[in-house]
């Protein structure tokens, strides 16, 4: 399993233990910290690292450094295998030429090198403490347009979808169980897993039958693992493995709400650095990214989701399942005449939307004891006024914290007029660019996945066919 060696003080003495000839005296940690162009990738067995390659990129240039192997390990391919990992890993970063020094005496080395498509250009006189080393380099071709197949099983959606190099759809299947779950006032996990057994293979096909491509085209499957309802994920999970495994495919494991901040690359391409607001039914979070696939939380909700709040809202009120989007409607056409507490109300990027709730539902019961009438969309205006004033006031402050000009909403909520319409303003105030991800994508799909996925590749996140699904998992 080859992994990317991070800041992680146990991985990186783990490594060094393995190599204390070549790594001893090396400040890996620094090294990595001081340099975002210097990569490790460790070939780790049980959780050991038994070989490693380190390499350094700069735009179109890049050098190998090291690359070894413990002995015992030697003439499994395991080298080889780091070689092809660093040679895609600098075709996807638009890389053109990689070099790198080798003894003369160093048969075994030059051997590797060769093979992997390295031809001796130069001579390094004395280069090894008197010994002559050969200067080999490696023209990269320029990398080709890339496919990526998608699942999204994550809650109720069974989906599947085929994306072009993380932003152009080529197609899209969704098929959704909402009818199948109204009746019970919201998702029953054993119903959803079920329909998506049923499903899954279906959707497939239809995938490609609508893409008018096969299986083989696609350079990967992309999969989302986690967060979600676990019998729903183990679905999606294992159709993926399966054909990851039949068709010789890198398996892209993808967190949930990765996908949904990648679904504004559907649209326009993220601009770094920037600050995500993540507005879903099971999720409300601030997010920092400075690159791709660097996400640092900054907060989040304390207890309930903004979405799973409008969805126990509507439900107080006896709007069918899902009640949010009618929500969402009545607020445009009612008046704020209801008092309702502004929650979680401090300096932090921290939500709360439990209190909210809780003060709707004491309203509710006071009218009925009073035999008063619940004038419902005004009581929708109050509501979601309330949370537009919050979510906005905690996100336009993470943006002038940060000192970031970009913000993306993404999310099922994202879809709600009043947070967007809001932040879209606000931003256009304080010259910020709000990017909002057209309505068929902020709820749940596979087209978020496949362009999530797509950057998860080109930054060799690849997984194992031993993936397990996870029902909570830290974005990172």
């Amino acid at each position: 399993m080859i992994v990317k060696l991070t800041v992680d003080n146990c991985k990186i003495e783990k490594l060094k233990n393995s190599f204390p000839q070549i790594l001893g005296k090396t400040d890996v940690k620094q090294e990595i910290i001081d340099n975002n162009f210097t990569n490790y990738f460790t070939y780790e067995v049980d959780g050991v690292p038994v070989a490693f390659i380190h390499y350094t990129y700069l735009y179109e240039r890049a050098e190998l450094i090291d690359i070894a192997v413990l002995p015992k390990y030697e003439n499994q391919g395991i080298g080889n295998s780091l070689m092809e990992h660093m040679i895609n890993d600098c075709q996807r970063k638009g890389v053109e030429n990689i070099t790198l020094e080798v003894r003369k005496d160093n048969r075994k080395a030059i051997h590797l090198y060769e093979k992997n498509g390295f031809k001796s250009v130069a001579t390094r006189k004395n280069y090894y403490q008197g010994m002559d080393a050969w200067l080999m380099e490696k023209r990269v071709d320029k990398m080709k347009d890339v496919y990526i197949f998608a699942i999204e099983s994550s809650c109720d959606e069974t989906s599947c979808s085929i994306v072009k190099n993380g932003k152009e759809e080529i197609a899209t299947v969704v098929l959704s169980q909402i009818d199948i779950h109204k009746d019970f006032g919201g998702v029953v996990p054993e119903i959803a897993s079920r329909h998506h057994v049923k499903n899954i293979t279906m959707v497939i096909e239809e995938c490609l039958t609508k893409a008018n491509m096969t299986m083989e085209e696609m350079d990967a499957i992309a999969v989302t693992y986690g967060p979600g309802l676990i019998g729903s994920l183990l679905v999606g999970v294992e159709a993926a493995k399966t054909l990851a495994y039949l068709y010789k495919k890198p398996l892209i494991p993808v967190h949930h709400i990765s996908g949904h901040i990648y679904a504004n690359n559907l649209k326009e391409e993220l601009k770094f650095p920037l600050i995500a607001l993540v507005v879903s039914g099971g999720h409300t979070e601030l997010v920092y990214m400075k690159d791709h696939y660097c996400f640092e939380k900054i907060g989040g909700t304390l207890d309930d989701a903004v979405g799973e709040c409008y969805d126990k809202v509507a439900r107080i009120i006896d709007v069918p399942y899902p009640g949010g989007p009618t929500i969402d409607k009545w607020a445009q056409l009612g008046e704020e005449t209801y008092h309702l507490p502004l929650p979680l109300n401090d300096d932090s990027y921290n939500f709360s939307f439990s209190g909210l709730k809780s003060a709707v539902i004491n309203l509710v019961h006071n009218e009925k004891q009073r035999n008063q009438p619940i004038r419902k969309k005004d009581l929708a205006t109050s509501f979601q006024n309330t949370v537009v004033k919050i979510i906005s006031k905690k996100t336009m402050k993470a943006l002038k914290d940060y000192q970031v000009k970009n913000l993306i909403i993404a999310g099922g909520v994202a879809a709600n007029h009043g947070i967007r319409e809001t932040l879209t303003t606000l931003c256009e105030q304080e010259n910020i660019t709000c990017s909002v991800p057209d309505i068929k994508y902020c709820t749940d799909n596979a087209a978020m996945i496949a362009a999530s996925g797509y950057y998860a590749y080109r930054l060799g996140r690849v997984g194992t066919l031993d993936l397990n699904p996870k029902s909570s998992i830290v974005l990172k």
